[in-house]
């Protein structure tokens, strides 16, 4: 448990909080705020980020579970121990779908609060980094993509097996001192444009009857008359089906 931990307590009965916040400062816990609605949890959590939240779950105004989601899903404390008077497996089905990771009932015994807090704190940083390599795994799985596409792309589009495609943007991402992925999102960009001024001109000499020098100086035009770029120039043509303006 990290030295001096926060801790944010939610009770709509004012003797409850008084209580908690005795026995959590007798604990070490620095109590940053409390409040008597989930309105001003959300509100403490924003300011604070406490490492817990002891919230109690029926109150009269925004209930302890909303409040719970809204403090989990934008991650605004390191986690949420619900209070409860009832033992009610719905409801602890309910806080375990949306992440918390704690749950006492009312009236706190003192000597199960310290070990509750230190396994849902405990908990909550698994669940954190558990999450943290899953969003990394996703990032490197998308990444491997988009180098396989910009890679088929420049090999296609120069003539060359896709092992020398993948050297040449390995050599251009050292020369630009960027990652491999930021240089080929650039190549799929690019290319992505380019289709889009290819769909643009083939609309336009189809719904104008024109040649494809007059089609690409239809976009073009557009493109230095609204100030923008030639793919969203062409984006605007396909848009408009093949009206510039």
């Amino acid at each position: 448990m990290p030295e001096c931990p926060t801790a944010v307590v939610v009770d709509d009965e004012p003797i409850t909080r008084l209580d908690l916040r005795q026995m959590l400062e007798e604990m070490s816990f620095s109590v940053v705020g409390d409040a008597a609605d989930g309105f001003d949890a959300i509100d403490l959590c924003r300011r604070h980020h406490p490492d817990v939240v002891l919230m109690d779950i029926r109150m009269p105004v925004f209930d302890g579970m909303t409040a719970s989601e809204t403090i989990i899903s934008e991650d605004l404390a390191g986690c949420v121990v619900i209070l409860t008077a009832f033992q009610d497996r719905d409801l602890i089905e309910r806080a375990n779908r949306i992440g918390v990771t704690g749950y006492l009932v009312k009236p706190v015994e003192e000597r199960l609060l310290l070990p509750t807090l230190e396994v849902a704190m405990a908990q909550a940083r698994r669940l954190r980094e558990a999450r943290l390599e899953t969003a990394q795994m996703r990032e490197k799985m998308e990444e491997q993509k988009l180098v396989g596409r910009a890679k088929a792309i420049l090999a296609k589009k120069e003539e060359i097996p896709e092992s020398e495609a993948y050297r040449r943007l390995q050599c251009l991402a050292m020369e630009k001192r960027r990652t491999l992925a930021s240089i080929a999102r650039a190549v799929v960009d690019q290319e992505g444009g380019r289709e889009l001024v290819r769909q643009a001109k083939e609309l336009l000499r189809r719904t104008a009857a024109c040649s494809e020098s007059r089609a690409y100086r239809t976009v073009a035009d557009l493109a230095k008359a609204e100030g923008i770029p030639l793919e969203e120039a062409a984006r605007l043509i396909l848009a408009r089906g093949g009206s510039p303006k």
